[in-house]
């Protein structure tokens, strides 16, 4: 069993961060459709886009620790939903950013328009998974969203996560395909 510690992240955490996510999420159907595959230069595509998200929308973050070093992250963010402009450039299969926009349009058009805590990115490091570091974030999770008596939100495209959220109160709400990967958005009621 690993001893790990969750903290919050610092400015200097957020390199590594995006990295730990980037490695934890490679393999995951719906980053191989947007990025067409699965090696180095896909994670570093996805390393960017979270180290953009921690600078951009930071939100909350917070880290599962183990000796100092980052084996799991979890990103909540308040919010309501977002709008969802057509992608301005013309439809090419292969070019990623295209396939960034159709894939953050789509997701935007699942996003509850009330207030609501957004659940995501949250990964953990495969050589930790299992050893109860994601449980333990998301209990963090519940607990902050519970203080507030809010409602959350999230995204998934994997039947194991599904289940996963399933524990902590999120229900299925719906579903859609973005690049032949089924892609299920979850909400969980307040619990106050």
């Amino acid at each position: 069993m690993s001893s790990f510690h969750i903290c919050f992240m610092e400015q200097n955490d957020l390199q590594e961060s995006a990295k730990v996510l980037s490695i934890a999420m490679l393999n995951n159907p719906h980053h191989i459709g947007i990025f067409m595959g699965n090696g180095e230069n896909e994670r570093l595509q996805i390393e960017k886009i979270f180290f953009e998200l921690f600078n951009d929308l930071p939100g909350i973050v917070f880290l599962a620790k183990e000796n100092e070093k980052i084996i799991g992250v979890m990103r909540m963010n308040s919010c309501t939903g977002k709008s969802s402009d057509d992608p301005d450039m013309c439809r090419d299969e292969k070019d990623i950013n295209w396939r960034k926009s159709v894939w953050f349009k789509e997701w935007a058009a699942h996003d509850p328009v009330e207030q609501h805590w957004h659940l995501g990115p949250i990964g953990v490091l495969p050589s930790h998974q299992g050893m109860g570091v994601g449980t333990e974030l998301m209990q963090r999770f519940c607990k902050e969203v519970d203080n507030c008596s809010a409602k959350a939100y999230l995204e998934t495209d994997l039947d194991a996560n599904v289940r996963f959220y399933q524990k902590f109160g999120f229900k299925l709400i719906s579903e859609s395909t973005i690049f032949d990967v089924e892609n299920r958005y979850m909400l969980r009621d307040s619990q106050i």
